[in-house]
């Protein structure tokens, strides 16, 4: 029983870090457009690492950590109950698209992480631009 519920709890926190990444995504998209709206450094530095790190692990094809944890934990309470493959695909297929195809998770996710990478790079958290002052300071 121990094994489910801790399933459970991973498939919510999964769920809670495909949140994280969209809410990320339009604060960090607002923040474009006003001025001073989110700027979060702590916030928009773990956005930005989260989302490259999601991006390369749809780009190398490689499943979701907590997804493989999920499958072991599903697999030692029920072999029945594991599924292969993504998390999203799986889910979003459930819910969504009768016939979800990976290009579907991976074109959006690479997206929102090239974007993030240059809203990063153009419009940085005050926090990073005095970072960077200081050190430019020194040498």
């Amino acid at each position: 029983m121990i094994y489910k519920v801790l399933a459970d709890m991973i498939v919510t926190m999964h769920f809670a870090w495909i949140l994280f990444m969209l809410i990320g995504f339009i604060f960090t998209l607002c923040s474009f457009f006003r001025k001073n709206f989110w700027d979060r450094w702590l916030f928009r530095t773990i956005h930005l690492f989260g989302i490259v790190y999601v991006s390369a692990l749809a780009i190398m094809r490689k499943d979701c950590p907590l997804t493989l944890l999920e499958n072991a934990l599903r697999a030692k309470y029920n072999p029945a109950l594991t599924y292969p493959g993504s998390f999203m695909v799986y889910y979003v297929e459930k819910l969504v698209y009768p016939n979800a195809n990976l290009l579907l998770i991976l074109i959006p996710t690479a997206f929102i992480a090239i974007f993030s990478i240059i809203i990063f790079i153009v419009k940085p958290p005050a926090k990073i631009k005095q970072i960077f002052k200081r050190v430019k300071s020194i040498f």
